[in-house]
């Protein structure tokens, strides 16, 4: 938002004459000792004003964008597969399951309701826009993720037209329920954005950094008076993450990867770099510097019998 309009607000919806309003923007700086531009003056005036002019930022991620082991995940789906609920026992405990299928402009995606939040699922029907919110991603038997729902999880209807990405072919070993495919094996050189693919390869150099995220959310944190603040669940005490930056080698093509927290983990404290691995991951395009890149979200030995089978 524009210093300009900034003003125009404070002064429409505080009932302050555009002088008063430069005035306290002015007497803003002075007291923070020029720490902080017109601009942050201005928000800071606002704020004590009663006003909150941040722009309210659509949370939700597009679906080719989620990977495992997220929380408070948020995204917006059209319908295009319900399952039955299915009714299940082990030992003396029974429960029950549903899953649905959304699906944006960039893939598809398996959203499982387990017993009391199966009651989510019921009004639903093929072509409803819903937005999922609060729910929590894993990994299935075959490394794709999908989206959990838990506690403080909700469906809610949105208005909003979505065009479909085409159900991605059938790939190695087959599909599973919902519609999406496994991760094909392919050639780093044969790569494209979007895909979700494993691949033999091995580590030839990394990169290890700490961010910090709210322990609740694993959002973004932001730093107020010293202190560390979440968007939505105010003053937190940081979660120190790892991050893994590096390159992988197959032999017909070097590219980057990306690896979070336990993953990261697991390369510092194995010592991977260098060892023949199976490697699975989605790509997207590193937006800083436009090249392709992999999402890491699974590292596996060599099974010298599946990989002899796969060249017959």
């Amino acid at each position: 938002m524009e210093l300009n309009e900034i003003k125009e607000k404070i002064s429409k919806e505080a009932k302050l004459t555009s002088e008063e309003v430069d005035k306290k923007i002015e007497d803003k700086v002075l007291e923070l000792s020029g720490l902080v531009s017109e601009e942050g003056a201005a928000y800071i005036v606002a704020k004590e004003e009663g006003l909150d002019l941040l722009e309210k930022r659509d949370r939700s991620l597009k679906i080719k964008n989620v990977i495992p082991k997220m929380r408070s995940v948020e995204i917006v789906g059209k319908v295009v597969d319900i399952s039955d609920v299915r009714e299940f026992s082990k030992g003396d405990r029974t429960g029950k399951v549903r899953s649905i299928t959304l699906g944006d402009e960039t893939g598809q995606i398996r959203v499982v309701f387990w017993n009391d939040k199966v009651e989510l699922s019921e009004n639903l029907k093929d072509e409803d826009v819903i937005r999922v919110k609060q729910g929590y991603t894993k990994a299935n038997t075959f490394g794709i993720p999908e989206i959990h729902m838990g506690n403080g999880s909700s469906v809610e209807p949105e208005d909003k037209d979505i065009t479909i990405a085409e159900k991605p072919e059938k790939s190695f070993g087959g599909e599973f329920s919902g519609g999406i495919s496994m991760g094909d094996r392919k050639k780093l050189k044969e790569i494209k954005e979007g895909d979700f693919l494993e691949t033999r390869a091995a580590i030839v150099s990394v990169s290890e950094n700490e961010y910090y995220t709210c322990p609740e959310c694993n959002s973004k944190l932001e730093t107020i008076n010293g202190s560390s603040v979440c968007k939505d669940h105010g003053k937190v005490e940081p979660k120190k993450n790892l991050i893994i930056k590096g390159y992988l080698d197959d032999s017909s093509l070097t590219l980057r990867f990306v690896a979070f927290r336990e993953l990261a983990e697991k390369i510092k404290n194995e010592s991977l770099t260098g060892k023949d691995k199976i490697f699975t991951g989605r790509v997207k395009k590193n937006e800083y510097f436009g090249d392709l890149e992999i999402i890491l979200n699974k590292i596996d030995d060599i099974e010298i019998d599946k990989e002899i089978g796969m060249l017959k």
